[in-house]
């Protein structure tokens, strides 16, 4: 149960993301947001890793050495963070000309994208009824696009072609972390991840970021961002690598269709249109989601099973 709550949060969590960045726009470029965000967390980052360090009784010197000392990991980590700033980025671009509801969506083809680049990078073997929960799930996330939007057709808009391309970038992310990421624990990892990631933004962000432009002195910007990082950045990567140890990298890949349906009914509140959530199309997207999910899970379980008894066997 504890588990399951913390992938709910976790999921709740990542589609308040998307309506906190559609705001954003009113205050900042895409950039100068994304570079804040990501100095933000590397200070905190930072402070944390300190004072682990510090607590462990460790050379802080001597620890940053050995962080840098390879230079192939430096070269994995300017990968893996090149990736992720190039997600962000992407959202945030593609969201002054499309949704929050639509990035929601597509975000859900990142599980599917994810199986298919691992499959062929990493050469990890993914059975048919395991795909097929993670279309059904994309099938029901597109449902409750359909069914939650005021015309009657689905409009594709600029920035969806530019998201799509986001979310290749982010499925490549989670899979070069799943390679490269286990030579080092969740902190020290995250702190490189925020390090080289504000490498990759600043110089973008100081020629083509608009700073002088940047509402520093609304409170609508200070909210927004300090959510954006303390809440969808900081607190969701902790929830994250929590829940890859407790319940597998799969069910939270598979708990991830649930953001658009939080989307929706965030979008139907605010928008006073409630009765878009009891229409046949948004049932049955969330009935496909549901499915889904528990056709990913059955096949977890099944895995596990038999990983168990060939261990009991040896």
């Amino acid at each position: 149960m504890s588990g399951l709550f913390t992938l709910l949060l976790w999921a709740w969590l990542m589609a308040s993301s998307f309506v906190v960045s559609g705001n954003m726009a009113a205050y900042a470029s895409p950039l100068a947001t994304s570079v804040f965000r990501f100095l933000l967390a590397l200070a905190v980052m930072s402070l944390a890793l300190w004072v682990s360090w510090r607590r462990g009784k460790l050379t802080r010197l001597e620890q940053c050495r050995q962080l840098f000392q390879s230079w192939q990991r430096v070269r994995q980590y300017l990968f893996i963070s090149g990736t992720l700033v190039g997600f962000f980025v992407g959202l945030f671009v593609a969201l002054q000309s499309t949704t929050p509801l639509h990035t929601s969506v597509l975000y859900t083809l990142i599980p599917l994208m994810g199986v298919l680049i691992a499959k062929v990078w990493l050469k990890e073997s993914a059975s048919w009824l395991r795909v097929l929960g993670f279309v059904l799930g994309t099938i029901g996330a597109m449902s409750v696009l359909f069914a939650t939007q005021q015309g009657t057709s689905l409009q594709w808009y600029a920035g969806d072609s530019i998201f799509l391309g986001a979310c290749v970038l982010l499925a490549l992310h989670v899979v070069s972390v799943q390679k490269w990421g286990r030579s080092l624990g969740a902190l020290p990892g995250a702190f490189m991840i925020m390090l080289f990631g504000s490498i990759w933004l600043l110089p973008v962000a100081l020629l083509w970021g608009d700073l002088g432009h940047v509402m520093w002195s609304s409170r609508g910007f200070w909210v927004n961002a300090l959510y954006l990082t303390f809440f969808t950045t900081l607190l969701t990567f902790v929830l994250q690598q929590r829940l890859v140890v407790q319940v597998g990298a799969s069910r939270l890949l598979a708990i991830s269709y649930t953001i658009p349906v939080w989307v929706a009914c965030y979008t139907a509140i605010s928008q006073s249109r409630l009765a878009s959530l009891l229409n046949a199309g948004f049932l049955m997207g969330v009935l496909l989601l549901l499915l889904a999910l528990a056709l990913i899970d059955e096949r977890i379980k099944q895995r596990s099973s038999l990983d168990g008894s060939s261990s009991a066997a040896k």
